[in-house]
């Protein structure tokens, strides 16, 4: 176009493509995808990082390049799945022996059946996982039901969660080879027959609460740590070698203990009675015990409960002494007595008082050296109570005794001072409230 002027209007040369902002030695990109473009090897550990096996599923929708891979990871994670995705989930697995699998199918997708528990324990086993985690809800109605374990050869570590079941091992006497860790929660088995047959388990975990094993036997020659919770009528531990306990339990009256270890280093135990009817002498109750013992420094708590209300039915002294007993290596003693009160007292011929040859026992605490108690009320017992440490512990350096509420007066205390008295070598104190004699 010719303006008046005389010059002519030309045309705006047309915008080409953009180029790419990218630095000079970014080359420019072809429509690949970087990361789908690397080795399957690479693609499986980004897949391993998600943890979680319908994650790593689902990266099939970014590229046919990842579609079947999560098929061939070593590690296996099914979280929040029902029985049947679980058993379609396994059959489509290629890898043929994973490093580890877990396996969470939540109450909501509670299996009923038996048998149907059973496959998909055996559909587990086929894939020869080294380190197991499965849980599972079952009914309590087929808990008398034996479900048999398969054999998992190559497995070092297996943790079962398996509420309401009732577990028995492989048949023909088939053992766990390889097994070193074994952690078993919720369900019914023989203790002493499973730990037999791993012959090289190092680490066993009993947990049991309300429905599962009532006994609990473990005699190995090889566990080096065990943990015992739930509450089981009778347990029975003979472990030479074993170097940590742990007992957290709530008890019955008809609750029985026996405990071999001479090489037990670290001990932590809590036993709380389910009722508080199990004490010593007329009158004293076991509220809780709890004991810890850490490089052969052991500090033994108990919470003993007066009832001077109604009879009190007898005995747990005996498991109170056996404990005493047993853990003579304990250095401090850390005693709670509280009252209970009531409306009747016991008869003078109340069987509550049998047997009364604990007054007369010596129970060998070599290593004892500070005892406190707390809430003394001066009564025979537990004046007994203190002659039968002082017998015992003839290393004991310190006797601590708070007394409880309502003993103000000298003549109240008149016993304990005498006691002291006839333990010269021992430094012994008295509080009331916050005062000190």
């Amino acid at each position: 176009m010719e303006l008046r002027s005389g010059r002519r209007l030309r045309s705006l040369p047309m915008p080409g493509p953009r180029r790419s902002q990218r630095p000079p030695d970014f080359p420019d990109g072809d429509g690949s995808d970087w990361i789908s473009d690397r080795p399957d090897e690479m693609l499986l550990q980004i897949l391993v990082r998600l943890r979680c096996a319908r994650a790593a599923a689902h990266t099939s929708s970014l590229s046919r390049r990842w579609r079947g891979l999560w098929r061939h990871l070593p590690e296996l994670s099914f979280r929040d799945i029902s029985a049947d995705a679980l058993n379609a989930a396994l059959d489509q697995v290629a890898c043929p022996a994973l490093s580890f699998l877990e396996v969470d199918i939540l109450q909501k997708h509670r299996v009923m059946d038996p048998v149907r528990v059973s496959a998909l324990l055996h559909a587990a086993a086929r894939l020869a996982p080294a380190d197991l985690v499965f849980r599972l809800w079952g009914h309590c109605k087929d808990g008398n039901i034996p479900i048999e374990i398969p054999c998992f050869e190559r497995a070092t570590s297996v943790k079962l969660l398996m509420v309401g079941l009732y577990l028995i091992p492989p048949a023909g006497g088939v053992e766990f080879p390889l097994l070193e860790r074994l952690s078993v929660t919720g369900c019914r088995f023989d203790t002493e027959e499973l730990v037999h047959r791993c012959p090289r388990l190092r680490v066993f975990e009993v947990s049991q609460w309300f429905y599962g094993t009532t006994v609990v036997k473990v005699h190995s020659s090889t566990i080096e740590e065990l943990v015992v919770e739930g509450n089981p009528s009778n347990i029975d531990i003979m472990a030479p070698v074993l170097k940590r306990f742990s007992l957290w339990v709530s008890t019955a009256e008809d609750f029985t203990l026996s405990f071999s270890a001479p090489m037990v280093e670290n001990i932590s135990w809590y036993c709380s009675p389910m009722v508080e009817n199990s004490g010593f002498g007329e009158i004293w109750r076991l509220g809780d015990l709890k004991l810890e013992m850490k490089e052969n420094v052991g500090v033994l708590r108990m919470r003993i409960t007066i009832s001077v209300g109604f009879p009190v039915r007898l005995l747990s002294y005996d498991m109170v002494s056996h404990l005493l007993r047993i853990c003579s290596t304990i250095k401090r003693l850390k005693l709670d007595i509280r009252p209970f009160w009531g409306e009747e007292t016991c008869s003078p011929n109340c069987p509550c008082d049998r047997p009364r040859n604990w007054r007369n026992k010596i129970i060998s605490l070599t290593a004892l050296e500070e005892v406190e108690v707390t809430g003394f009320g001066e009564t025979d017992h537990e004046v007994d109570f203190l002659k039968l440490l002082f017998r015992s512990a003839t290393l004991m350096k310190s006797m601590t005794v708070v007394l409880a509420p309502g003993l103000p007066t000298d003549e109240d205390c008149e016993e304990i001072y005498c006691t002291f008295e006839a333990n010269p070598h021992v430094k012994c104190s008295v509080y009331r409230s916050t005062c000190k004699d």
